[in-house]
């Protein structure tokens, strides 16, 4: 076992197992005080894997729990596994850090595929390879997208995922050449911005990052039935999981409402435009609509928008 011990700016990077590997695919798995969960989802990628090099980056978040103790543990099971201890608890700034920061740099032409998915999920046994084959399979396809095997709306979330080319952050795949196309025009997501899958998204979809215009119908995103992730639904008997389910409601309307200013602003001025934290988007992206749209939680998108225009009033007035 080796330990790099580089402290860089706000996260320490430690390689916690040495292979003699030369991988072609890379993972970052995203953790924040998962450690009931952390070590099953490991397991799951070594499994997933199939013998295949790849190398695996725990992305430890703001953890306050034993999270990375329980990473620690997984070095035997990993050849390449590396842990990565960030300040910052926010999945933006992670995957920020992940991309251009924590990516290999030489090497970095080498990779075919980069996984992400989030520490509190298992994979299939064979999801890594199948989101890898897609992509090869499709030659204009940038992104590949696990699909959910649990949930109260598995179904009608997959259809989704795929009528509407939307990634779930939990499992997905892109191109080495995106992510390297990613680091050469510098794009990071604002810090604090939920969902970043919704970005990647975006990014993959539009054509701001294109070597090459697409033809008409060319995918740009393939999905795979049974490249599947699983997770734990909430309960009703369990009382913790209400305020979690509170929590997360409250997390998509205002995710909701960020995409909306986002994309608005993306939209008209272009990638250099990326604001660097969603404070900067909420003070100068444009303003929200105050109209609910379609969906059950209209009541909390509108509690959002008047949140974040009263943070712009009151920032203006300071």
């Amino acid at each position: 076992m080796t330990d790099s011990g580089a402290a860089m700016v706000n996260f320490r990077v430690s390689r916690l197992s040495t292979g003699s590997s030369d991988p072609v695919w890379v993972i970052a798995v995203f953790a924040h005080n998962e450690a009931d969960r952390i070590g099953a989802a490991l397991k799951s990628v070594a499994a997933s894997a199939g013998g295949r090099d790849i190398a695996v980056y725990v992305l430890a978040n703001g953890c306050t729990d034993s999270t990375v103790d329980k990473v620690r543990a997984c070095a035997t099971a990993l050849p390449d596994l590396w842990l990565v201890e960030i300040q910052v608890a926010d999945k933006a700034n992670a995957w920020n850090l992940f991309i251009h920061d924590i990516f290999p740099q030489d090497p970095a032409g080498q990779f075919e595929t980069c996984f992400f998915m989030d520490g509190d999920v298992t994979l299939a046994p064979a999801a890594l390879p199948l989101l890898a084959s897609a992509l090869d399979d499709v030659p204009s396809a940038e992104a590949a997208g696990g699909m959910p095997a649990t949930g109260r709306d598995r179904d009608a979330w997959r259809q989704r995922m795929v009528a509407n080319g939307m990634l779930a952050g939990n499992c997905y795949a892109l191109r080495g050449s995106f992510v390297r196309r990613l680091r050469e025009q510098r794009v990071r997501m604002p810090v604090g911005l939920i969902g970043e899958d919704f970005l990647v998204s975006w990014l993959v979809a539009s054509d701001a990052l294109r070597e090459e215009i697409p033809g008409e119908g060319d995918a740009r995103f393939v999905f795979h039935g049974k490249a599947e992730f699983s997770f734990r639904s909430l309960s009703p008997w369990r009382l913790a999981d209400y305020r979690t389910y509170l929590r997360r409601k409250w997390r998509y309307a205002l995710r909701g409402v960020q995409h909306q200013m986002l994309v608005l602003l993306l939209t008209e001025q272009g990638l250099r435009a990326m604001p660097r934290d969603v404070k900067e988007l909420y003070r100068n992206g444009p303003l929200p609509s105050r109209l609910p749209g379609s969906g059950r939680d209209k009541l909390l998108h509108l509690i959002a928008v008047q949140w974040i225009r009263r943070l712009r009033t009151r920032a203006a007035n300071q």
